[in-house]
């Protein structure tokens, strides 16, 4: 099993940890186990003072939206959505480039539901004009005038409120416009691989994780725990609850089987909601003070906390966070490794407009550090790739090597990566590349 040179300490506690993992057939996390105790070295606290950053890629939360979950008092939250001239104003220089119809998901919404509101229009302006100005001031590509559309690959899920959402992002980045003749493209054809509930799954082994996870002691402990305050809470919004309210199904270990009618009359009250569509019901109403009465801003913190921390603790199963978001981490690993030998396309510049159920499979499949709070509407992760030359051991020729290097930051507090079997600030390329796909390697879906 080990291949590179190791200490005796470290090849004796990786033999005993491969045998307990195959007693309890856990065999596909051997190969991240030795990679890990193994590229700890490799790994670095902070980066070399002689680090020149080469690439930058943003993988993005859309904006403020109305709820997924339809409402009553349906002209209050038309009222909330941009007007038709806005949006074809921030769409300008922009083209989306789809195959076939439309992307259907349970969390898309439909009418007036789960869209883009003119808060979220401001948000994502703000998000690109402080990425802009983010990228002018530090020391690498983008220190002189080098942001242009040529350098810049834009990636949407189709969702209207995330393609709306990155076109207004551009807004903020290109405050000027996008130069005349010049177009960007926003290619939505991969929305499946951009998020870890795609319905259905890609894979038989995500959807049979995600109920034996589900049922798991500490979950339905903490599910116990919680019930009366989701019982609580599912009352109280039965009165602004539209007939489809209990249709509507998505996220992580709480899709309901065999609901698709949106028809389906409100929520029936003896069951509460799932935790994910409390949660974002009773932010967006919080956001414009129509919380029901009866549910406090606490309470609705409460059960924020509570969808977190049950998204976290799903995700960060290291079999489900290997395989929920591999293709695009595998996707965002490849676009680091590019323009090395200058042979390849590659861009300075990658955005990715997504959701906070992407944010939280990414940091949870490259194993960061969780933040302190949930994604907000406009956060964003930023990946940060950066080249430094290193001299090469025993080299007496004095060649050095160029080695890249990866760091991670959510609204611009870093994220340490334990990818290298210790919580590091920057993490080589090389190494992160091959822990992550030995990993997913190792595993049959």
């Amino acid at each position: 099993i080990i291949t590179t040179p190791a200490s005796a300490a470290v090849s004796s506690v990786v033999c005993f940890l491969c045998l307990l993992m195959i007693k309890i057939h856990l065999l596909p996390l051997i190969c991240y186990t030795v990679l890990c105790l193994e590229s700890a070295l490799c790994c670095a606290s902070s980066l070399p003072n002689n680090s020149k950053l080469v690439q930058v890629q943003v993988v993005h939360r859309h904006g403020d939206r109305t709820p997924i979950t339809p409402m009553k008092n349906e002209e209050v939250w038309k009222g909330v959505l941009p007007e038709k001239e806005i949006l074809e104003k921030i769409s300008k220089g922009t083209k989306v480039l789809r195959e076939g119809e439309e992307m259907a998901h349970g969390a898309s919404g439909f009418g007036c539901w789960g869209k883009l509101s003119s808060l979220g229009v401001l948000q994502m302006i703000k998000l690109g004009d402080r990425l802009r100005e983010d990228l002018h001031s530090i020391n690498g590509i983008f220190s002189t005038d080098q942001l242009k559309t040529q350098n810049l690959r834009v990636v949407s899920t189709d969702f209207p409120r995330t393609i709306q959402s990155v076109q207004c992002l551009l807004v903020g980045l290109f405050p000027d416009g996008v130069p005349n003749g010049e177009c960007i493209e926003i290619d939505v054809r991969h929305t499946n691989k951009m998020i870890p509930d795609p319905q259905p799954r890609r894979y038989k082994l995500q959807e049979d994780l995600e109920k034996e996870l589900a049922m798991h002691p500490d979950i339905i402990r903490k599910e116990e725990e919680m019930y009366d305050l989701a019982v609580q809470v599912s009352k109280a919004l039965v009165d602004v609850l539209a007939d489809g309210a209990s249709a509507v199904s998505f996220g992580i270990g709480e899709e309901k089987e065999g609901v698709n009618d949106s028809n389906v009359p409100g929520v029936n009250a003896a069951k509460p909601l799932p935790w994910g569509q409390l949660s974002e019901i009773t932010k967006c109403l919080r956001v414009r003070n129509l919380l029901p009465v009866e549910i406090s801003h606490e309470m609705q913190e409460k059960i924020s906390e509570h969808a977190a921390w049950r998204w976290f603790s799903m995700l960060r199963h290291p079999i489900l966070s290997s395989i929920a978001m591999d293709t695009m981490v595998s996707e965002i690993i490849q676009n680091a490794h590019k323009g090395r030998d200058g042979n390849e396309e590659f861009y300075p510049l990658h955005i990715y407009s997504a959701h906070d159920s992407t944010l939280i499979g990414l940091m949870c499949a490259l194993r960061l550090e969780q933040p302190s709070q949930w994604p907000e509407y406009a956060s964003a992760l930023k990946i940060e790739i950066f080249e430094v030359e290193c001299e090469e051991e025993n080299n007496s020729s004095g060649f050095k090597r160029i080695r890249r290097y990866c760091r991670f930051s959510l609204n611009d507090t870093i994220l340490s990566c334990t990818v290298g079997g210790a919580s590091s600030e920057a993490v080589c390329l090389d190494e992160l590349s091959s822990v992550l796909y030995s990993c997913r390697n190792g595993i049959e879906v």
